[in-house]
């Protein structure tokens, strides 16, 4: 036998032998909480799953979101959701849009994905709105929603977080109506009254896309929920506490700070030098991850759409949600750390 061979041979058995022991690792892993490795697998095609579609480029408050999820990895506890993937939309009305704002987000949620050695696929959406009712706006990010949605059930829908514009998910919707029952859409977005139960949607994320978003309200079977900017308003996280409360030498922590401190409020001049920020889109999330954090009520749809219920978002304890979204990040920056080391 020639040293080549030997060598060979001496690779193949290697690998083998890594094999055998990760089958037995997770076999053990498994075996501490299933019965075999088939019920595991079981558990594993009915654990819930959600996508996010995000302008992630447009603001700073998706980024913080996106972390925030991605720090709740869920991989091996088929009980909790798990994020399937990050799509990209679009926010052509801000001034500082370009043609390619979804592109930009796709490049940030590349980036994302990245420093948080995260296994999620990410997508790139439409840069262009809707332009009538019954005309998708094609992407990869709509194929893949759709895609997710066939996958899922009425039973055991597929959660989708739009903190943008709706173009993606309605386009989605436009392009096979057969899923609409096996989605539930969280929306950021629109103004809410619960007092009076009037809606204003005068709202940037609204205005993004105001005929996909109605095409969602429009949508009867659709599940419907949101947390809505007046709600969300109430989520202000302070610059002061990512120097205290997230791990300094971490390159999440560094990225998440350079995006807040070079990103241009062009909507206002209060507070110039940044001290707080208005965390809509953590609001919508932590909502879901910690439904004791956040009162949810059915009430009527907008006047202007089909009338039926929706699920809106009314109240959030604020101190209590951040709090909870330092703790989760802060862990699992902590525990990436050690692991890279």
């Amino acid at each position: 036998m020639n040293k080549s061979l030997r060598t060979l041979l001496f690779v193949l058995g290697g690998l083998l032998a890594a094999y055998g022991f990760y089958l037995l690792f997770w076999s053990l892993v498994f075996g501490a909480r299933f019965d075999s490795l088939a019920v595991a697998a079981e558990a594993r095609a009915k654990q819930p799953k959600y996508i996010i579609d995000a302008d992630t480029a447009n603001e700073v408050d998706d980024l913080f979101a996106i972390v925030g999820a991605m720090a709740r990895d869920n991989r091996y506890n088929y009980e909790e959701p798990l994020l399937v993937g990050l799509t990209s939309a679009q926010f052509h009305s801000s001034p500082l849009a370009s043609d390619t704002t979804a592109r930009e987000s796709h490049a940030i949620n590349q980036r994302l994905v990245e420093l948080m050695y995260a296994p999620v696929p990410v997508y790139l959406g439409s840069d262009l709105p809707l332009t009538n009712h019954t005309t998708p706006q094609i992407s990869p990010a709509s194929n893949f929603i759709a895609e997710q949605a066939r996958t899922a059930n009425t039973e055991q829908k597929l959660d989708v977080f739009i903190l943008g514009s709706c173009t993606n998910v309605a386009s989605a919707i436009l392009q096979d109506a057969n899923i609409i029952p096996k989605l539930h859409v969280h929306y950021l977005g629109f103004w809410y009254d619960p007092l009076t139960s009037l809606y204003d949607k005068n709202e940037f994320n609204t205005g993004n896309d105001t005929l996909a978003l109605n095409l969602l309200l429009n949508t009867p079977n659709l599940a419907f929920t949101v947390m809505t900017a007046t709600t969300s308003q109430a989520l202000q996280m302070q610059r002061s506490d990512l120097d205290t409360k997230l791990l300094q030498d971490s390159p999440v922590t560094q990225f998440l700070k350079d995006r807040w401190d070079t990103y241009h409020r062009w909507w206002t001049e209060k507070d110039p030098e940044k001290r707080q920020w208005t965390m809509w889109d953590i609001a919508s999330l932590e909502a879901w991850f910690e439904p004791q954090l956040a009162t949810l009520e059915s009430r009527p749809a907008p006047a202007d759409n089909v009338a039926r219920n929706i699920q809106v978002y009314t109240a959030i304890d604020s101190a209590a949600m951040l709090e909870n979204y330092f703790a989760v990040v802060d862990s699992s920056l902590r525990f990436f750390q050690e692991a890279i080391k």
